[in-house]
């Protein structure tokens, strides 16, 4: 009968336990490979990233200075513009220049005649009074020189003492001139002009 064999089965034991050992030491191995690898490669990273850096940092191209502010121009100062203001003048008025009034024929000179110079009477009438001058109770004697035509007409007459109202001297001026009558004087046969003063007196108790 054999006898178990205690040796092979050492050799078996000591060869499993070689072998589970040199397992864990090759994982052991693996994992300081995997390790130093890992540290290696964060080391190479960390390297590239800070060559990257120095890269990047050496192509950086510094930006030009920002140009200067442009010079402020100050503004001219305000010019007061003063509006032009032009005062019409108002044209001075015209200069009427007045005519003189033609110079007042002398009155004719006295003449010997052989006739007097003799009012019409039947045409020496009082003038009728003026409507307006009774109801202002006007009244005078408006004394007047007339110029006789020798055809005994009055071709003009004017006022040498009013009756205080011009409305009646008027009034007595236009009568006479219209109304009255003369026999002219006559000198060697021939009638002649001639001037005479007349009167017209105007009493309220005459108006009709």
């Amino acid at each position: 009968m054999e006898r178990p064999n205690h040796l092979s089965a050492e050799k078996k034991s000591a060869s499993s336990r070689a072998t589970s050992i040199a397992i864990v030491v090759g994982l052991h191995v693996l994992a300081i490979g995997g390790l130093v690898a890992a540290l290696n490669q964060g080391a190479l990273m960390k390297q590239l990233q800070e060559i990257k850096a120095t890269v990047d940092t050496k192509k950086e191209i510094p930006k030009a200075p920002p140009p200067p502010p442009p010079d402020l121009v100050k503004p001219p100062p305000p010019v007061a513009i003063v509006p032009d203001f032009q005062v019409a003048v108002a044209a001075p008025p015209p200069v009427t220049v007045q005519k003189a009034a033609p110079p007042t024929p002398p009155p004719p000179r006295a003449v010997a005649s052989s006739d007097p110079l003799k009012p019409v009477m039947r045409t020496h009438s009082l003038p009728p009074y003026p409507p307006i001058s009774v109801r202002l109770n006007e009244q005078g004697t408006t004394l007047m020189e007339v110029h006789i035509t020798t055809e005994g007409n009055v071709d003009d007459c004017k006022v040498v003492t009013t009756s205080s109202s011009e409305r009646l001297d008027t009034a007595a001026c236009e009568y006479v001139k219209q109304r009255w009558r003369w026999q002219p004087p006559t000198n060697q046969g021939a009638p002649v002009a001639v001037s005479t003063r007349v009167s017209v007196k105007w009493d309220l108790k005459d108006a009709k």
